[in-house]
């Protein structure tokens, strides 16, 4: 039984999930996949059962044996992540639900605690709890060995159960309890969150390189089925470190990279006394981008005074055209949303994600337009410091969904950053 928990607001498979019940108001959903480990312990149980008396009672015993075995299970499993809620409420965060899966169970908490003491307390009580129960039960199974043999064997299982759950998270691996409590122990002792990360990062790449080995170990020596179990599992934890590592390596570029270096020249500057004519052959000219509303910004002897769009070509008859001049449809330049060349990717991707048509003017110290940033802007950036060249194609199609490149979720990093206060540790 694998028991994977979340502090970073991850959720998994939220929408396929059932909510069954709320315990001090926090919901407990079930994904369907909960009921196959369900099933499947209940015909184990069951098997053993049988095996055990050697068929001398009825079958029906057999089936509620296996459903009680595995209702236990899930009872252990609930109060493992009761535990993580119980603790961070006391923390002072919020939990949004308690989510059940075939891997285990997840608290899925609304942001992760702040301090490296708190986040230490919230993984470690999951663990220590199904120690607990599998200690308690344990020794439960031994005192029923002489008195009732279908009890002490049923105990037995889920207390054997349990110390696996609490063992295998206590592994230092992200997102396991133990690769928490890795991560917030060098976050108290270096004062960096980061620092806590990058450890647990290469504390889980070591341990899958350490798995891959036994499992080729195991496949010389012909034990296949076991050889396979650890090559998986080295090559899922390895595919997960790599994974973190290079969000922890986006998480850098956006707080160092500044827009200035990103951003590009996508404005025309007219006059403000021209007639509208004269935006329409600008409209008309190569030079326009047809695939999006360009902003035009007015000037007047040398000073900025507004920005219009070619919408106003659509409220204006061409007969008065020539009669009528732009700065009669001019609007505030300080309208438009904006962001100073001195300001973090991160600052601007927070600041992107609250307009309308997700793009920024980006302003110079002296106060003056320098020029444009979008999410092609800042996605291309990205990927050309992690060395990702995205071909000229896939750029277009981002442009014209007016989305990152290549579906990269720099918004939920940039949210997940400022949450999580990691914007300003880069020790």
């Amino acid at each position: 039984m694998i028991e994977i928990d979340s502090y970073e607001s991850l959720e998994v498979w939220v929408l396929d999930c059932w909510e069954v019940m709320k315990i001090r108001g926090i919901p407990l959903r079930i994904h369907p996949s909960w009921f196959l480990v369900f099933l499947y312990f209940t015909l184990s149980s069951r098997d053993q059962f049988e095996t055990l008396l050697d068929g001398q009672e009825f079958n029906l015993n057999g089936w509620l044996i296996g459903v009680l075995t595995s209702f236990l299970l899930f009872l252990s499993v609930l109060l493992h992540e009761l535990a993580h809620s119980f603790v961070a409420i006391g923390e002072g965060l919020k939990v949004k639900d308690i989510t059940l899966f075939f891997l285990g169970g997840m608290a899925n908490l609304e942001k992760e605690c702040m301090t490296s003491k708190g986040s230490l307390k919230i993984a470690i009580s999951g663990p220590l709890v199904s120690l607990i129960l599998a200690f308690l039960m344990i020794l439960l199974s031994n005192i029923l060995s002489g008195s009732n043999l279908i009890l002490s064997n049923l105990f037995k299982q889920v207390g054997s159960l349990n110390l696996l759950i609490g063992v295998f998270n206590l592994l230092p691996i992200i997102p396991l309890d133990g690769g928490v409590i890795l991560k917030s122990l060098i976050w108290h002792f270096t004062g960096s969150k980061r620092a806590g990360i990058k450890v647990a990062i290469a504390s889980a790449r070591l341990i899958s390189f350490l798995s891959i080995f036994i499992g080729f170990i195991m496949l010389i020596r012909g034990s296949f089925y076991i050889a396979c179990c650890f090559l998986i599992i080295g090559l899922f934890i390895f595919s997960s470190s790599k994974s973190q590592s290079q969000i922890i390596q986006i998480q850098k570029i956006l707080s160092e990279l500044y827009v200035y270096k990103v951003c590009s020249r996508s404005y025309r500057v007219l006059e403000d006394d021209l007639p509208v004519k004269a935006l329409s052959k600008y409209i008309s000219s190569e030079k326009y981008n047809h695939s999006d509303e360009e902003w035009i910004l007015l000037c007047r002897e040398g000073r900025w005074v507004g920005y219009v769009t070619d919408k106003i070509l659509k409220n204006i008859s061409v007969q008065d055209w020539e009669k009528q001049f732009l700065y009669e449809f001019s609007s505030p330049i300080n309208e438009l949303p904006s962001v100073g060349e001195k300001e973090s990717l991160l600052k601007a991707i927070i600041e992107i994600e609250k307009t309308k048509d997700a793009r920024l003017l980006v302003i110079s110290v002296a106060g003056m337009p320098l020029g444009t940033l979008d999410r092609v802007d800042i996605g291309k950036a990205v990927l050309k410091k992690i060395g990702l060249n995205i071909p000229d194609h896939l750029i277009r199609i981002a442009r014209k969904e007016n989305m990152y490149p290549i579906g990269l979720n720099l918004a939920s990093i940039a949210k997940s950053m400022i949450s999580n206060d990691l914007e300003e540790d880069q020790k």
